[in-house]
């Protein structure tokens, strides 16, 4: 039984490292990640619109003063805003700036094009869709 569990836990990393490398493609001279925390945090706050640090830690993965400085840094590209509160000025939340969401935009049509070329031999894009959404709504 332990083995089983080790299995499937393979199985899960496995299909963490596909999807990753579908999102990035395939470029041998490229030797940077591209699916960065950076990508991760701009699609987590385009998904939710809005969302706060305390949010953003739990769906990436991330310690909150880690998460607070990558979004001061995506806050001084441009690409998101902070804002407050206006009920409790203490707390705070991050959304896409237009810059944001031209940037995540431009990734997301470069991540298709990767996966369109590879997955356009087995046409099941429906069926593999279905199945990404029924694990994210596992895994929220």
């Amino acid at each position: 039984m332990p083995n089983k569990n080790l299995d499937e836990i393979t199985d899960v990393l496995l299909l963490i490292s596909r999807l990753q490398s579908l999102c990035e493609g395939f470029d041998e001279t490229n030797k940077t990640a591209v699916f960065t925390t950076k990508i991760k945090i701009l699609i987590e706050i385009s998904k939710a619109n809005e969302i706060s640090p305390a949010e953003l830690k739990y769906k990436v993965g991330l310690a909150k003063s880690n998460i607070t400085t990558a979004c001061n840094k995506l806050v001084e590209e441009g690409l998101v805003e902070k804002n407050k509160n206006l009920l409790d000025e203490r707390e705070v939340y991050y959304q896409l700036t237009e810059k944001g969401r031209v940037f995540l935009n431009d990734f997301l049509n470069i991540s298709k094009k990767n996966f369109e070329g590879q997955l356009a031999y087995k046409n099941n894009m429906n069926d593999i869709a279905s199945q990404v959404r029924n694990l994210l709504d596992l895994v929220k």
